[in-house]
């Protein structure tokens, strides 16, 4: 599952920069890091042929997709700990701040951590190369953020999603990937 580890590790990336941006202690840092880094483990449950189909998914496949969220939780659930932290975390990395994402909650209702792995994870996914397209350049992903913010995303995390952006910091892939 190269593609989900590479795309896991980026969003990390992006997260904790823009979060250490945000100002927000050292503990939730990390706990961005870590939901970042799993966020995407439900995934690994779901058929790879799904996960790379090229076309358009159906309703059917979507909901399939969907339910990687919740595989994740049941997981994860059993390990406990700092886990706890992050559970809340990762379900919620899909909510939209409008309300209009997989669970209905917005704004403020949504951890800070998972507003700011949902601008990592978007950002990442779209500059990156995948089986149904071309990665977009930097600049037109930024573009999407911005327009996403105070709909998809939080105002708040896209300005400094932005400020880290025009710093250089969002720019981990410049050097290719070995296969190792």
């Amino acid at each position: 599952h190269t593609y989900t580890e590479i795309h896991s590790y980026g969003v990390s990336v992006y997260a904790a920069r823009i979060a250490e941006h945000m100002g927000l202690s050292s503990v939730r840092i990390e706990d961005v890091r870590a939901a970042a880094l799993l966020h995407d483990i439900g995934k690994l449950d779901i058929s790879r042929d799904l996960l790379y189909k090229a076309a358009k998914l159906t309703n059917e496949e979507y909901q399939k997709v969907q339910q990687h969220v919740a595989k994740g939780i049941e997981m994860l659930q059993p390990v406990g700990g700092s886990l706890n932290r992050i559970i809340p975390i990762i379900l919620a990395h899909h909510d939209k701040f409008d309300g209009s994402g997989y669970n209905k909650t917005s704004g403020d209702a949504i951890p800070i951590e998972a507003r700011v792995i949902a601008v990592a994870d978007v950002y990442d996914a779209l500059t990156s190369d995948r089986p149904y397209r071309k990665a977009m350049s930097l600049f037109d992903a930024r573009d999407v953020i911005v327009k996403g913010s105070g709909s998809e995303f939080d105002p708040a995390v896209v300005d400094a999603f932005q400020a880290v952006f025009r710093r250089g910091e969002l720019e981990i892939w410049s050097a290719p990937l070995s296969a190792a």
